[in-house]
């Protein structure tokens, strides 16, 4: 059980953060699961800590994304989590980090590495299905696909 004022403690420390400098107006914050798993503390304790910043103004809650730091950072666009994974898994493929017909990293990788759930992981995937990058085999994964030069 977590000690009694543990939120309020968790709450302090990104406010100070915030002040500090470390975390940026319209930057988004960690996931739940990256910041109970950064404190140690329960996905409960942390939505208590975000709740008493977003009471205050410090941050805020954008649909479909997660938390941001209030305020505007005018390089910063809202995008939701599938897309930014997708754009990143589309840079490292246009890269050539990985070859046709090698598999990305798994879903269980990859909700590891961003901690997202799964349907995001295949939210991200399906843009990339779209865009004709790969293909998603049952048991396999999501292969790597040809691309036309210049692509």
């Amino acid at each position: 059980m977590t000690p009694r004022g543990t939120s309020r403690k968790i709450s302090d420390e990104i406010r100070r953060q915030i002040r500090g400098g470390d975390l940026q107006p319209g930057q988004h914050l960690p996931s739940e699961l990256q910041l109970a798993e950064k404190y140690g503390v329960s996905r409960g304790t942390i939505r208590s800590a975000l709740s008493i910043l977003s009471a205050e103004g410090v941050v805020q809650v954008v649909p479909g994304v997660g938390r941001k730091v209030a305020g505007e950072n005018p390089d910063a666009e809202p995008i939701a989590a599938y897309a930014r994974i997708a754009r990143e898994l589309e840079g490292r493929l246009l890269a050539g980090e990985f070859s046709a017909g090698s598999v990305l990293p798994s879903e269980a990788q990859l909700r590891a590495q961003y901690g997202v759930s799964r349907n995001t992981i295949r939210r991200a995937y399906n843009v990339l299905r779209e865009s004709h990058l790969i293909r998603v085999d049952h048991g396999v994964g999501a292969v790597v696909l040809d691309r036309p030069e210049g692509r």
